[in-house]
């Protein structure tokens, strides 16, 4: 039975969604009531969900957002609500993973099999229901009719949403008519976000410019048809100008982006999202003068082309001062050296070059980079480390701050010995570090019981996967009273029988939400023992009993 405290506090903040003030109390109840982590996870988001990424408490939120999440999602699992209408929502352990402000991100409606505009209605009373029962304001509509979203769009119930995505396979002109119903919706003027996964022409921006979206903070179009001609159209809108995160993924033509980095200032914008295109070298080196976007300090380039002189446009940039950077998986190279000459490198605090198959030298060069002194999330994965790369991470002194550092998988590792982990793990100086990814590198056993050290207590999520141990390391480890805040921990292939033992006994790592134990031949003893902990994972199945 639900307690009437709780009850009268949750049906506040259902009427109130917009509100923290009433999450805060909530959160607050939470933690006196035995709650505590969901209580921190309501005020964690919150807090998250009010700063930008140049905030210095950004990457601490991150992090313990992530923390959370694993926590809760095996400790506490969520309410299963359920709607009519093929409104949807995510319950369970999966409530929290999609969370935002401590309560599920999205409702979400598939229009597969549901056909007409009678579906529209019964979407809109379900909405209207979940309104009553959610502080859930995100609508994502998937797969319906021109006919339908219009007539979705003439429901007053639309006039409580906060977000709205729409994922539609519509041709040309049929696009242009969604475009036009966008924007014509009276409903939607109080929209702070919107995603449209529909392949507009030039008229249809033209129809969304003219939309009376004065609110409108987050802005995700399709891109391979977003023209230059488009993009100039959106510029002349008001709210286009006043957005502070632009997803432009994808597919956005080279001359696009040109067009964009000459448009008038966007002096809100602090994020903008470019993963997944390759853009032309003239188009990067346009980025790299312009003078759009003062207040840039997130750039996201995931999956691009950065082949010839495009990272180098980059490095140059000096229109912006980027706190957050992320190249994953971009063929970057030898350009990530001049990373450390990069006129914002001191104000990096986020990092990830993820992926990049980055050389040793290149490697080096970032790990002794003297101006890094934000940094405190660097994500090196795929590279190849190397001893000399391992030693300068070891000992440079403005990494001191790094809370999360990931080398897993290390590109042509066979230079690198348990020898190299051992000296690396004794000389690292990170006091903050809550998270070490060192999957597929040879540490072996001596140098994993490094980590059984005091000056690894700030330690919450922990990566061995295929690391060489041993049993014996693996028993010191999970017995360290320094690790007792670990929340994740992998030792996944490391062809463990026995080591993992202790994590039967409750008390020990009394934190643990997620311990993955995959591609260990774990005697069966010890594997019924540790069937029983919450959050283990991988285990060998259990041998069918005779009848």
């Amino acid at each position: 039975m639900i307690d009437p405290d709780e009850l009268a506090l949750f049906r506040t903040i259902v009427r109130h969604p917009d509100d923290d003030t009433a999450r805060l109390v909530y959160a607050d109840w939470l933690q006196e009531n035995g709650r505590a982590e969901e209580g921190e996870f309501v005020r964690t988001q919150c807090r998250l969900a009010m700063v930008e990424p140049d905030d210095p408490e950004y990457p601490t939120l991150v992090d313990r957002d992530e923390e959370l999440r694993l926590w809760l999602k095996t400790h506490a699992s969520g309410p299963r609500p359920t709607f009519p209408g093929g409104l949807s929502v995510d319950g369970g352990p999966l409530w929290w993973w999609q969370a935002h402000r401590g309560f599920p991100r999205f409702l979400e409606f598939d229009g597969y099999e549901r056909y007409g505009v009678k579906a529209m209605r019964g979407l809109a009373s379900a909405l209207d229901r979940a309104f009553g029962a959610l502080p859930t304001r995100w609508l994502v509509v998937r797969y319906v009719t021109v006919a339908q979203l219009v007539a979705l769009l003439k429901q007053p119930v639309l006039a409580g949403l906060s977000h709205l995505t729409v994922q539609m396979h519509t041709p040309g002109d049929e696009a242009n008519d969604v475009a036009k119903a966008l924007a014509g919706c009276r409903h939607l003027r109080n929209l702070r976000g919107l995603s449209l996964a529909v392949a507009f022409s030039d008229i249809g921006y033209e129809f969304l410019a003219n939309a009376p979206w004065g609110e409108l903070e987050w802005f995700s179009p399709t891109c391979h048809t977003l023209s230059p001609v488009g993009v100039r159209a959106l510029a002349g809108a008001d709210w286009f100008r006043g957005l502070r995160a632009l997803t432009l993924d994808d597919g956005l033509p080279s001359d696009t982006l040109e067009a964009l980095t000459r448009l008038p200032v966007f002096p809100r914008l602090h994020t903008l999202d470019l993963a997944h295109n390759d853009f032309t070298e003239s188009a990067w080196l346009a980025f790299s003068r312009t003078r759009t976007f003062p207040a840039l300090v997130k750039l996201v380039c995931d999956d691009g082309n950065f082949s010839g002189t495009r990272a180098d446009a980059i490095v140059g940039a000096t229109g912006f001062a980027l706190n957050v950077l992320s190249f994953a998986r971009c063929g970057a190279g030898a350009f990530v050296a001049d990373l450390a000459r990069a006129p914002w490198a001191s104000s990096l605090r986020i990092l990830n070059l993820a992926q990049n198959s980055l050389p040793r030298p290149e490697v080096k060069t970032i790990a002794a980079c003297k101006r890094f002194t934000g940094l405190q999330h660097l994500d090196l994965s795929g590279s190849a480390i190397g001893p000399a790369g391992l030693s300068a991470l070891a000992s440079n002194p403005a990494l001191r701050g790094v809370r999360s550092l990931q080398l897993a998988h290390p590109l042509n590792s066979s230079g690198l010995t348990p020898a190299h982990f051992d000296k690396f793990l004794t000389k690292l100086n990170m006091p903050d570090l809550r998270h070490l990814d060192l999957a597929g590198c040879p540490v072996g056993a001596t140098a994993a019981k490094k980590l059984a050290s005091p000056k690894f207590a700030s330690l919450t999520r922990l990566v061995l996967k295929g690391c060489k141990l041993s049993d014996t390391a693996v028993t010191a480890l999970v017995g360290a009273p320094a690790l007792r805040n670990l929340i994740q921990l992998d030792l996944s292939d490391n062809g463990l029988k026995t080591g993992p033992k202790k994590l039967g006994d409750p008390s020990v790592l009394p934190n643990l939400a997620s311990c993955s134990l995959g591609g260990n031949p774990i005697a069966a003893p010890v594997a019924r023992k540790l069937r029983v902990r919450p959050g283990v994972t991988g285990l060998p199945k259990a041998a069918k009993r005779r009848a």
